[in-house]
């Protein structure tokens, strides 16, 4: 079976010297993995430069039923994303959402809406001429929204705790260790006042935009058991030292 579909590129690892492994995010399949030989060639249309983390592509796959790896045939760029591979700010925010998205998204998920919003999403930060130190806080917040643990803001209240476990700000403090303490909940909760329009208006110190994030990451891990190490934040926090 054929399929032609629009793809975001997640990962791509060098598998022999004549093909790649490449995991995408599919607009009509959902996640992915697939085999993709001659990127190497130089006369090969199929160009490495196509299956860069977060790159926008088309393509054009054959499905191999009940196997694990589809096959890519052919491969071009919807959209050119320049300033995703070749500004170092754009570059490491990429990298860290394509790993999140590589440990979050599973191969059974097909959802038009996310691949929507994740695809707006990279051209927001790809066009981008303010500040995007905090798209990454944005974006993870909102993707939460897909995975069912966005936080309730109803609760919300002045001087409150945030409990991670329930995803809700309380007065009271939780009976478990998942939470975030007063001080901590008001950093929590200016997050959920930025979107993509506002936050190059918003400035963290350094040292609130790491526990900003470590928060996040922890509130992942919370509800979504199979979310592990992400190997890329110490380049992401060293950019913004």
């Amino acid at each position: 079976m054929f399929l032609k579909t629009k793809a975001i590129v997640l990962h791509c690892l060098k598998y022999s010297d004549k093909a790649s492994i490449v995991h995408l995010i599919t607009e009509e399949r959902g996640r992915i993995a697939c085999v993709v030989y001659g990127v190497a060639r130089k006369r090969s249309g199929m160009k490495m430069a196509f299956l860069q983390p977060m790159s926008l592509v088309e393509m054009e796959l054959e499905m191999q039923p009940d196997r694990e790896l589809h096959r890519i045939i052919e491969a071009k760029p919807t959209v050119i994303v320049s300033s995703l591979h070749t500004d170092p700010v754009k570059s490491a925010l990429a990298l860290f959402i394509a790993e999140v998205l590589y440990r979050t998204l599973r191969e059974t998920q097909t959802d038009r809406t996310l691949y929507r919003f994740l695809e707006e999403s990279i051209l927001i930060l790809e066009h981008s001429e303010l500040s995007c130190a905090n798209f990454h806080l944005v974006m993870m917040l909102q993707m939460t929204r897909f995975f069912g643990f966005y936080p309730n803001l109803e609760s919300d209240e002045r001087g409150s705790y945030f409990d991670m476990e329930n995803g809700v700000f309380t007065t009271l403090r939780p009976p478990h260790r998942n939470f975030l303490p007063q001080s901590e909940s008001v950093a929590f909760r200016q997050l959920m006042r930025m979107n993509y329009v506002n936050m190059h208006k918003f400035a963290f110190s350094r040292g609130e935009r790491v526990a900003i994030l470590e928060h996040i990451i922890a509130y992942y891990r919370i509800h979504l058991a199979e979310f592990g190490e992400i190997k890329s934040l110490p380049v992401l926090i060293e950019l913004f030292d």
